[in-house]
């Protein structure tokens, strides 16, 4: 490889070292010389390339270079982050602390061992984590002779080696060599593609020269360093929950190694049913073996080894079906100290008990792998011994037969769950020789850093009481349980107490002394046996230990589940990327040749995670917004796989301190056609990668996905069902389609109709299939019509053509519908053109129109006749009709989904309350169908544009959508009813959806658009109208338009009495529709915008700053007079008003034009609202002169008067006006050029001279291009033509009248100027007296009226005072001092509310206790009531008792008494009995 700096940098990107480390000369000088280290920090490497064979094979080594310049390979990304429990003293090379022997990447290649030599780095959850996944995932994917947690017939072989490529090409099972330049390249999967990671061979030390990252027992073996310094990379991109106290967030390891997506799902204690059935459903089973008739023998040995060989057992997968493979494993949380909630202290402590008994720790979580489920004992129950045939003659009973009923003992449900981790009983076997090798045995506990471990007591249920030694070798052998049956327990308990440890005693005892001591020379040996049979069998195969947990106990212990889905099993599968502007993602050559939109269809094959077509964009904001279209008859799901990029290229301490947000994903449930917004189905948040599984239901479902994270993210979409993901121009074209359900109910409906109409002949079958259709379309009897016409209109759409009448008939009597049908109205109307030409436009009489409806029902009986004759089965007319519909049904046949489609689309469209009788009525909110309009976007040449207006014409009722498409930042639509003049209600400037109906004028949309510092060139603006289904609404012309043509005016704002703006005249030739625009410079102007015909308001819209009226139609004058226009307007003709909102605000008018009114007069009125634009004083000047030339224009004789000076004599006056006396004819013509001069001057002066800094208006009137000729816009010059022709009319009666007039005012105000300076001392005093005056003519009135306004009225000093600093400061200890006696009467209030606060509690209490003492009176009263019931019962009882006793006795006496009087007794017997008869 080069030296060059630029090739290192592009490599990867920069990653802050660890802590008290410096980045190498390589990376520094990346920097250019002319930025600072603070723009340094601005800027964001680029992401790590995407993996390449091709780039990876010519990879340049420099392996030579270590043997000639001695000069090693550093990493430009500088040191790795380690986890912040790893404190780093050195960084060495392999070949300086490895000098026994050439270090190698790998030596050992069946099995590696990441336990033994790693103990000082199990205090980092990271590590553990990376140490754990890499055993999980050599079992999952190397099962060998173990047994087979996946249910592939054929495992994936994974070497954790082959992530390593260093002196070796990019090629399957290949073998890295160790580089002794240093350099290593790592194939790492993140952000949704595999990627190239650069590391060097620098590995860190702490201060006791241990190595810092994980190693096997082999120290000359490169590759766990190499890899866990890859995976460091990609977990520092990762950030944990603030607070947590983990060293990382949602980054997983065997995700970093394989791409399997994460699925993260937390375990409840009251979800445990669900999660037994989850876990079967996709975990193995453990099962018994059926023993043969020959293997029936009793099991009477005492090892648990020979039990479990005599038993064997079978693993088999409970996964069935179309359910793909994962991988399911279990997390728990470690132990949080600085936890405050009680409730979670609580969980912790139990968590922490649990584990304890299993072997595990909480204080060291890591992941375990679930690898099968049991629901049966380990061991098969003994069979029982054969029974004599002579004890099966008279069974004894088994049961007891008691007085009182037993309740059956209730068996808990065998339900556990195998756990593999290498960390089982870890800390325990390792620590047993050493510890013993001390001198010191430790009874009852261990001092190690697994302090919850103790052993167990005879109490604990569910478990044996071990020996270290006995947990050991168990381990090892990976056979023994901690959880076993009641009969199984007896067993292992009997081997258990033969290698026990001996418990302390209080007292001392030599006897107990020899005996320790044969214990610890025992244990000694047996430990040493231990360590050498862990360092052989580390050599054969990873230790990964196993032990079963019960179901109650695994959601105590386990806080998490991690599902690993594998996307290779899914059949359908779609990746997108987002990556924010800044960050730049070197995409290979072929990732952009091979991408793709996120499109599938439904017989695509399943494709390899490299293989799938990735579509990367570019997002400003780092936000995407996706959609995901979902059809099927069965419930779908869908696994969504998310992946953010929070931070990038922080180092440690700006991670701590920045408050980076996580990245999250929201599905909602989405419709083009509503506007609520609907709560979410899914949500996500992750600072790496997470997964979730997507449940739906059947039918049609769309989702809006919203994403958004600080840098980038990536969606991974898994199904086995098929689905569509991608923007709307991807998943809307698929929304126009019936839904799958729609045509399943449809074809199903048809199928009934072809059975009833193969057996129509059958008297059999022809009832039990017409019962069968009838309860298929399930249509009622109101309805049954809708459903014939349908049956009607698909057989005509199948035959393509108008039904015969046999053929009718046939329909008729297969529909059981007499009524005659819509769609023969082309017979109709051939016989409607035989009618008489006496009976064209006669109206019917009485007695003819109940002729004729005496005839209609005489058809009508006799046609119900023919049709139940043709319906019975064996008439002749039935075989003739059962041969038409077979003849008929034949086209059906030919293409049933599409007739079958038609008939319930039919009958769904005509049949009120139909949709609702089906399921896939729910699929018809997500129908849509659609039609785009585009047209360029004009340049913006100001800070206004109209771009589209166009009229549609509805042909039914329909709900419609428009959504727009713009380049422009900022874009209105408008909809208006042309014949009302309404406007379609808006939501955020968004049209919300609505209903329209047919009308006569259409529906105009208007679309107009505000650029502001937006330079849009060559961009197309669309609407796209959205609808439920077609037929949508029709242009009024072929294609849309947008060329129009603007007239702009603009001027000063003059203010007046009447707040009017502007007033303008419009005046057109033929009818014209316009748009009219209305702004002003200063934006926060309350102002309303009005057209007027005859001063009648016929429109309006209101605004802030600007005001728009989307299209008016002026029309054109039919010849009328002014005259005739107000007779008529008098007699009523204006009198229609309306309301309608406008572009700015609330919109006033009325019909848009009067019928009768021959002659319009159309004004533009704007007018300022609520004196909202004030005007400061600086500008007093410059409106005093706009004022003065809005006089000078209203002068007439401008030119004469200023030329006389002195007072003219009547001759004069008289000549004069004889010389300007003007003619009748040349008055005319005088007038009508003043009038033009009149305009052309105040436009001249309004348009071209324009300041923008003064406060000015605009108004446009923008109108078709080709129709800009037969408008006219120009000012109201009406008032100023009348005053004007006033005074020339004036004139012409009495010529000299207006220098006469202006001599007059000139010598007036001469006598004014003269008196005013000799009056100035009499003025002022006038002026106080009217003041005073004033000032008690207000008080009268005051007083009259009841009300004091002094507390209104702002009270002023006699004389000015300037406000210095003393005024200032006694103002504020004025305003201190009312704040302070406020504060003081709230704190005397607040005072008063306590005290009543405190009575009432105490009446409270008061109440409390009296109705205590009331219900202990009550209580005293009802004891008392029982006891005297309680004695009147015992008295009766009693009695009753002692009558028992006695009857015994007088029942003895009686026959004795009956003995001595025989006679007596048999005489009144007779006599009874003859009473009797």
């Amino acid at each position: 490889m080069s030296k060059t700096p630029k090739k290192k940098a592009s490599s990867s990107s920069l990653v802050a070292s660890s802590p008290g480390q410096s980045p190498k000369k390589e990376a520094s000088s990346v920097i250019s010389a002319s930025e600072s280290p603070e723009e340094l920090k601005k800027i964001l490497i680029s992401l790590w390339p995407e993996w390449s064979d091709t780039e990876v094979n010519a990879e340049k080594w420099d392996a030579t270079k270590a043997s000639k310049e001695n000069k090693l390979f550093d990493d430009p990304e500088g040191k790795v982050e380690l986890p912040s429990s790893l404190r780093v003293h050195t960084w060495k090379r392999p070949s300086e602390y490895i000098l026994n022997k050439t270090p190698v990447v790998v030596e050992n290649k069946s099995a590696f061992d990441l336990t033994s030599a790693n103990e000082h780095l199990l205090s980092s959850e990271l590590i553990r984590w990376i140490i754990s996944e890499f055993y999980i995932l050599w079992r999952v994917c190397n099962t060998g002779e173990d047994k087979p947690v996946s249910t592939e017939t054929v495992p994936d072989l994974w070497r954790p080696w082959e992530h390593i490529y260093s002196l070796c090409k990019a090629e399957k099972d290949h073998m890295p060599l160790y580089n002794a330049y240093g350099k290593y390249v790592i194939k790492l999967y993140w952000m949704g593609s595999w990627r190239k990671i650069i590391v060097d061979d620098m590995l860190p030390f702490d201060k006791d020269d241990n190595l810092l990252l994980p190693a096997t027992t082999n120290q000359s073996e490169l590759w766990p360093m190499l890899l866990a310094k890859g995976i460091l990379k990609v977990a520092s991109t990762d950030i944990p929950v603030s607070g947590s106290g983990r060293e990382f967030g949602d980054f997983t390891v065997m995700h970093c190694l394989t791409g399997w997506i994460p699925e993260i799902i937390p375990l409840k204690s009251w979800y445990t049913g669900k999660i037994w059935e989850f876990l079967r459903a996709n975990i193995p089973q453990f099962q018994l073996e059926e023993e043969s008739s020959e293997e029936k023998t009793t099991t009477t040995d005492s090892n648990v080894t020979d039990i479990k060989s005599e038993s064997p057992t079978v693993l088999k997968s409970g996964a069935t079906g179309l359910i793909p493979q994962m991988v399911v494993c279990a997390s728990f949380q470690p132990l949080h100290l600085l936890e405050k909630r009680t409730s979670v202290l609580t969980r912790m402590a139990d968590s922490s008990e649990s584990l304890r008994q299993y072997g595990l720790s909480q204080l060291f979580s890591h992941p375990v792998l679930l690898t099968c489920t049991r629901d049966c004992p380990l061991l098969a129950p003994a069979k029982p011994p054969p029974v004599p045939q002579w004890k099966l003659i008279r069974p004894r009973k088994q049961a007891n037969i008691t007085d009182e009923p037993k309740e059956p003992p209730v068996q808990k449900p065998e339900q556990f769950i195998e756990v593999s981790s290498p960390f089982i009983n870890f800390k325990l076997m390792t620590l047993a020789a050493h510890d013993m090798e001390q001198g010191g045995v430790k009874r009852r506990g261990y001092n190690s850093n697994l302090s919850s471990f103790s052993e167990l007591d005879d109490s604990e249920d569910g478990h044996t009481r071990k020996d270290i030694t006995q947990n050991s070798l168990n381990t090892l052998d990976i056979t023994e349980t901690s959880q076993v049956t009641a009969e199984d327990k007896k067993k292992d308990d009997s081997i258990a107490n033969d290698t026990e440890v001996v418990e302390s005693t209080p007292g001392p005892d030599k006897d107990t002394d020899v005996k320790d001591k044969a214990r610890v020379q025992t244990a000694k040996g047996s430990s040493a046996a231990l360590l050498q049979s862990q360092n052989a069998l580390a050599s054969d195969k990873p230790l990964l230990r196993e032990t079963w947990l019960d179901l109650h106990n695994f959601t105590k212990c386990f806080q998490t589940l991690l599902i690993f889905h594998k996307p290779n099993k899914y059949d359908h599968q779609c990746r997108t990327s987002h990556f924010k502007n800044s960050v730049s993602s070197r995409l290979s050559a072929a990732a952009l040749s091979n991408a793709v939109s996120s499109t599938h269809s439904v017989a695509a094959p399943a494709r390899q995670p490299d293989a799938t077509g990735i579509a990367y964009t570019k997002s400003a904001d780092g936000r995407g917004s996706h959609f995901l279209f979902v059809d099927n008859l069965l419930p779908t799901e869908i696994v969504i796989g998310f992946s953010a990029l929070v931070h990038w290229g922080e180092s440690v301490e700006e991670k701590k301190e920045s408050s980076t947000r996580p990245g999250s994903l929201t599905a909602k449930p989405f419709s083009w056609k509503s506007i609520v917004s609907q709560l979410p189905a899914v949500q996500i948040q992750t600072t790496a990668s997470k997964a979730v599984l997507l449940s739906l239901p059947p039918g049609r479902h769309v989702l809006h996905l919203h994403t958004s994270a600080s840098f980038a993210i990536h969606l991974h979409l898994c199904s086995t069902s098929p689905f569509v993901f991608g923007d709307e121009e991807t998943v809307m074209p698929h929304l126009d389609k019936e839904s799958l359900r729609f045509c399943e109910q449809a074809v199903v409906i048809v199928r009934a109709l072809g059975r009833v109409i193969s057996c129509f002949s059958d008297p059999e079958e022809l009832p039990s299939t017409t019962k069968e259709l009838e309860k298929t379309h399930g249509v009622g009897i109101q309805q049954q019509r809708v459903f014939s016409e349908a049956v009607y209109h698909m057989f005509c759409s199948a035959l393509g053509r108008k039904l015969t009448s046999e053929e009718l008939f046939a329909v008729q009597t297969l529909t059981g519908d007499p009524s005659p049908h819509g769609s023969n109205d082309k017979a109709t109307d051939a016989r409607s053109d035989d009618t008489p030409e006496r009976w064209n436009g006669k109206q019917a009489t009485d007695k003819e129109t109940q002729a004729a409806t005496v005839l209609q029902a005489s058809w009508k009986r006799y046609l119900v006749r023919e049709i139940l004759t043709a319906a019975r089965p064996g008439t002749k007319e039935n075989v003739s009709v059962a041969k038409t519909l077979r003849e008929m049904w034949a086209p059906v046949e030919s293409d049933v989904e599409k007739h079958a489609v038609s008939l319930l689309r039919h009958m769904v469209a005509n049949g009120e309350g139909i949709a609702e009788l089906y399921p896939c009525r729910e699929d018809e909110y997500n129908r849509i169908t659609f039609t785009d309009y585009s047209v360029p976007v004009p340049e913006a040449a100001n800070s206004w544009i109209l771009i589209f207006r166009e009229v549609f014409h509805v042909p039914k009722n329909m709900l419609l959508v428009p959504k727009i498409f713009s380049p422009l930042p900022v874009c209105i639509v408008h909809v208006i009813n042309n014949d009302t003049l309404e406007e379609i209600p808006r939501v955020f400037n968004r049209v919300e959806p609505y209903t329209y109906t047919p009308n006569k004028g259409g529906y105009t949309f208007v679309a107009e658009a505000h650029p502001g510092d937006t330079s849009v060139i060559g961009g197309q603006w669309r609407m796209r109208l959205i609808g439920s289904r077609e037929p949508l609404p029709q242009l009024a012309r072929e294609t849309p338009s947008n060329i129009f043509s603007v007239k702009e005016l603009k001027g000063y704002y003059i203010p007046n009495q009447k707040n009017i703006i502007c007033r303008h005249v419009i005046k057109v030739s033929s009818d014209h529709s316009a748009t009219v625009l209305f702004q002003t410079s200063q934006p926060d102007v309350n102002i309303k915008l009005n057209i007027l015909d005859h001063e009648k308001e016929v429109a309006s819209s209101q605004g802030k700053g600007h005001v728009t009226l989307p299209v008016y139609c002026f029309l054109a004058s039919n010849g009328g007079s002014v005259a005739q226009a107000g007779a008529r307007q008098d007699q009523g003709s204006l009198t229609a008003e309306g309301r309608v909102t406008g572009g700015g605000g609330g919109q006033e008018g009325s019909d848009q034009h009067p019928t009768d009114t021959l002659f319009h007069k159309y004004y533009i009125q704007a007018e300022v609202l609520q004196e909202s634009w004030p005007l400061d004083e600086s500008l007093s000047s410059f409106i005093q002169k706009l004022r003065d030339t809005e006089r000078s224009e209203m002068r007439v004789f401008g030119d004469i008067l200023d030329g006389t000076s002195t007072p003219v004599g009547t001759d004069q006056q008289n000549k004069e006006g004889q010389k300007y006396a003007p003619k009748s004819t040349h008055k005319a013509k005088e007038r009508e050029k003043d009038k033009d001069k009149l305009t052309s001057k105040s436009s001249t002066i309004m348009d071209h001279s324009l300041d923008a800094s003064k406060p000015h208006w605009i108004l446009r009137v923008v109108s078709d291009h080709s129709e800009a000729e037969s408008i006219e816009v120009k000012k109201d010059t009406e008032r100023l033509e009348e005053i004007r022709a006033m005074k020339l009319a004036w004139e012409a009666a009495e010529p000299g009248r207006a220098a006469k007039a202006h001599q007059t005012r000139l010598r007036y105000l001469k006598e004014q100027q003269e008196h005013a300076e000799g009056k100035e001392a009499d003025t002022a005093e006038t002026e106080t007296q009217t003041q005073s005056q004033q000032s008690g003519e207000f008080t009268q009135n005051a007083d009259k009226n009841y009300i004091d306004y002094t507390p209104f009225i702002r009270k002023s000093l006699p004389e000015p005072r300037l406000k210095d600093k003393e005024l200032e400061e006694e103002q504020r200890r004025e305003r201190s001092e009312k704040f302070q006696s406020f504060r003081l009467i709230w704190d005397n209030i607040q005072e008063q509310r306590k005290q009543e606060k405190n009575a009432r509690t105490e009446m409270m209490k008061r109440q409390l206790e009296t109705y205590i003492g009331f219900q202990d009176a009550m209580d005293g009263y009802r004891q008392k009531m029982l006891q005297a019931r309680e004695a009147f019962r015992s008295r009766v009882l009693e009695g009753q008792s002692h009558k028992k006793m006695e009857e015994p006795a007088i029942e003895a006496v009686e026959p004795a008494e009956l003995e001595k009087n025989p006679v007596v007794v048999q005489a009144s017997g007779r006599k009874s009995g003859g009473k009797r008869k």
